[in-house]
Protein backbone atom coordinates (compact mmCIF):
# COMPACT_ATOMS: atom_id res chain seq x y z
CA UNK A 1 0.00 0.00 0.00
CA UNK A 2 1.15 3.49 -0.75
CA UNK A 3 -0.31 6.92 -0.19
CA UNK A 4 -0.75 9.10 -3.25
CA UNK A 5 -1.62 12.75 -2.72
CA UNK A 6 -5.32 13.24 -3.29
CA UNK A 7 -5.98 9.53 -3.79
CA UNK A 8 -5.67 8.14 -0.29
CA UNK A 9 -4.33 4.62 0.00
CA UNK A 10 -3.96 2.63 -3.17
CA UNK A 11 -2.58 -0.82 -3.76
CA UNK A 12 0.12 -1.54 -6.27
CA UNK A 13 1.45 -4.90 -7.32
CA UNK A 14 5.01 -6.11 -7.31
CA UNK A 15 6.58 -6.00 -10.78
CA UNK A 16 5.90 -9.12 -12.80
CA UNK A 17 7.06 -10.57 -16.12
CA UNK A 18 4.92 -9.85 -19.14
CA UNK A 19 5.09 -12.54 -21.85
CA UNK A 20 5.50 -11.41 -25.47
CA UNK A 21 1.90 -12.18 -26.40
CA UNK A 22 0.59 -9.91 -23.60
CA UNK A 23 2.94 -6.98 -24.25
CA UNK A 24 0.67 -5.06 -26.65
CA UNK A 25 -1.58 -4.20 -23.69
CA UNK A 26 1.29 -2.09 -22.29
CA UNK A 27 1.35 0.24 -25.32
CA UNK A 28 -0.73 2.93 -23.53
CA UNK A 29 2.04 3.29 -20.93
CA UNK A 30 4.54 3.96 -23.70
CA UNK A 31 2.17 6.28 -25.54
CA UNK A 32 1.62 8.27 -22.35
CA UNK A 33 5.32 8.44 -21.52
CA UNK A 34 7.19 9.08 -24.78
CA UNK A 35 6.95 11.21 -27.91
CA UNK A 36 8.38 11.09 -31.42
CA UNK A 37 11.27 8.76 -32.14
CA UNK A 38 11.42 7.60 -28.52
CA UNK A 39 7.80 6.41 -28.68
CA UNK A 40 8.49 4.57 -31.93
CA UNK A 41 11.65 2.95 -30.50
CA UNK A 42 9.97 2.01 -27.21
CA UNK A 43 7.04 0.36 -29.03
CA UNK A 44 9.47 -1.54 -31.26
CA UNK A 45 11.61 -2.56 -28.27
CA UNK A 46 8.50 -3.75 -26.42
CA UNK A 47 8.10 -6.46 -29.07
CA UNK A 48 11.73 -7.57 -29.21
CA UNK A 49 13.42 -7.09 -25.82
CA UNK A 50 14.20 -10.12 -23.65
CA UNK A 51 12.45 -8.94 -20.48
CA UNK A 52 9.46 -6.72 -19.84
CA UNK A 53 8.14 -6.33 -16.30
CA UNK A 54 5.03 -4.36 -15.39
CA UNK A 55 3.55 -2.92 -12.24
CA UNK A 56 -0.13 -2.27 -11.69
CA UNK A 57 -2.21 -0.16 -9.35
CA UNK A 58 -5.67 -1.31 -8.44
CA UNK A 59 -5.63 -3.87 -11.24
CA UNK A 60 -4.50 -1.57 -14.07
CA UNK A 61 -1.02 -1.59 -15.59
CA UNK A 62 0.63 1.77 -14.85
CA UNK A 63 4.36 1.19 -15.34
CA UNK A 64 6.93 -1.01 -17.04
CA UNK A 65 10.61 -1.72 -17.47
CA UNK A 66 12.37 -3.18 -20.49
CA UNK A 67 15.80 -4.69 -20.02
CA UNK A 68 18.14 -7.47 -21.10
CA UNK A 69 21.62 -8.85 -20.87
CA UNK A 70 23.93 -7.45 -23.55
CA UNK A 71 26.69 -9.93 -22.84
CA UNK A 72 28.41 -11.78 -20.02
CA UNK A 73 28.18 -9.67 -16.88
CA UNK A 74 26.54 -6.71 -18.65
CA UNK A 75 22.89 -5.68 -18.37
CA UNK A 76 21.04 -2.85 -20.08
CA UNK A 77 17.88 -1.01 -19.03
CA UNK A 78 16.15 0.29 -22.14
CA UNK A 79 13.16 1.98 -20.53
CA UNK A 80 11.47 2.69 -17.24
CA UNK A 81 8.04 4.21 -17.87
CA UNK A 82 5.16 5.13 -15.58
CA UNK A 83 1.89 6.71 -16.67
CA UNK A 84 1.84 10.43 -15.84
CA UNK A 85 -1.05 10.07 -13.37
CA UNK A 86 0.86 7.45 -11.38
CA UNK A 87 4.22 9.18 -11.14
CA UNK A 88 5.83 10.43 -7.93
CA UNK A 89 4.53 7.42 -6.00
CA UNK A 90 7.76 5.40 -6.02
CA UNK A 91 6.79 3.07 -8.85
CA UNK A 92 9.69 4.10 -11.08
CA UNK A 93 12.11 3.29 -8.26
CA UNK A 94 10.38 -0.01 -7.59
CA UNK A 95 10.59 -0.93 -11.27
CA UNK A 96 14.26 0.06 -11.55
CA UNK A 97 15.19 -1.79 -8.34
CA UNK A 98 13.38 -4.86 -9.66
CA UNK A 99 15.16 -4.67 -13.04
CA UNK A 100 18.54 -4.36 -11.31
CA UNK A 101 17.72 -7.36 -9.13
CA UNK A 102 16.62 -9.41 -12.15
CA UNK A 103 19.75 -8.45 -14.09
CA UNK A 104 21.95 -9.26 -11.10
CA UNK A 105 20.30 -12.67 -10.79
CA UNK A 106 21.12 -13.20 -14.49
CA UNK A 107 24.81 -12.53 -13.82
CA UNK A 108 25.13 -8.82 -14.50
CA UNK A 109 28.00 -7.17 -12.67
CA UNK A 110 27.34 -3.83 -14.30
CA UNK A 111 24.31 -2.20 -15.90
CA UNK A 112 24.05 0.55 -18.52
CA UNK A 113 21.23 2.93 -19.45
CA UNK A 114 20.90 5.87 -21.87
CA UNK A 115 19.22 9.10 -20.77
CA UNK A 116 18.68 12.43 -22.51
CA UNK A 117 20.27 15.31 -20.56
CA UNK A 118 16.95 17.15 -20.28
CA UNK A 119 15.23 14.13 -18.69
CA UNK A 120 16.14 15.19 -15.16
CA UNK A 121 13.59 12.91 -13.42
CA UNK A 122 15.24 9.84 -15.01
CA UNK A 123 18.73 11.14 -14.26
CA UNK A 124 17.75 11.61 -10.61
CA UNK A 125 16.17 8.15 -10.46
CA UNK A 126 19.15 6.35 -11.97
CA UNK A 127 21.66 8.44 -10.00
CA UNK A 128 19.85 7.52 -6.77
CA UNK A 129 20.58 3.87 -7.61
CA UNK A 130 24.32 4.42 -8.10
CA UNK A 131 24.41 5.17 -11.82
CA UNK A 132 26.91 7.76 -13.04
CA UNK A 133 27.47 9.20 -16.49
CA UNK A 134 30.18 7.49 -18.48
CA UNK A 135 31.66 8.21 -21.88
CA UNK A 136 32.47 6.37 -25.05
CA UNK A 137 36.14 6.95 -24.28
CA UNK A 138 35.81 5.32 -20.83
CA UNK A 139 33.89 2.39 -22.30
CA UNK A 140 36.55 1.95 -24.99
CA UNK A 141 39.24 1.99 -22.30
CA UNK A 142 37.42 -0.80 -20.43
CA UNK A 143 36.21 -2.89 -23.40
CA UNK A 144 38.38 -1.89 -26.34
CA UNK A 145 37.30 0.24 -29.28
CA UNK A 146 35.44 -2.60 -31.00
CA UNK A 147 33.63 -3.54 -27.80
CA UNK A 148 32.57 0.06 -27.19
CA UNK A 149 31.36 0.49 -30.78
CA UNK A 150 29.36 -2.73 -30.54
CA UNK A 151 27.76 -1.66 -27.26
CA UNK A 152 26.83 1.81 -28.52
CA UNK A 153 25.24 0.20 -31.60
CA UNK A 154 23.30 -2.41 -29.59
CA UNK A 155 22.09 0.22 -27.11
CA UNK A 156 21.06 2.50 -30.01
CA UNK A 157 22.66 5.53 -28.34
CA UNK A 158 20.93 8.52 -29.93
CA UNK A 159 22.80 11.76 -30.60
CA UNK A 160 22.87 13.83 -27.43
CA UNK A 161 22.03 10.95 -25.09
CA UNK A 162 24.30 10.22 -22.18
CA UNK A 163 25.22 6.70 -21.15
CA UNK A 164 25.00 5.91 -17.43
CA UNK A 165 26.72 2.99 -15.75
CA UNK A 166 26.32 1.28 -12.38
CA UNK A 167 28.28 -1.57 -10.85
CA UNK A 168 26.19 -4.19 -9.09
CA UNK A 169 27.38 -5.51 -5.76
Amino acid sequence: MEHLPGLGRVTSSAPRDVPREARPRLAPIIEGSFHGIYRWHALRTLRSVQRVRAISREGADVGLTMFEMLGPGLGYVYYVAVLPGSRRAGMGGTLLDDALGQLGASGAREVLACIRPENTPSIHLFSSRGFAATSFRETARLRGLGGALGLWRRMVVAPGERVFRAALA
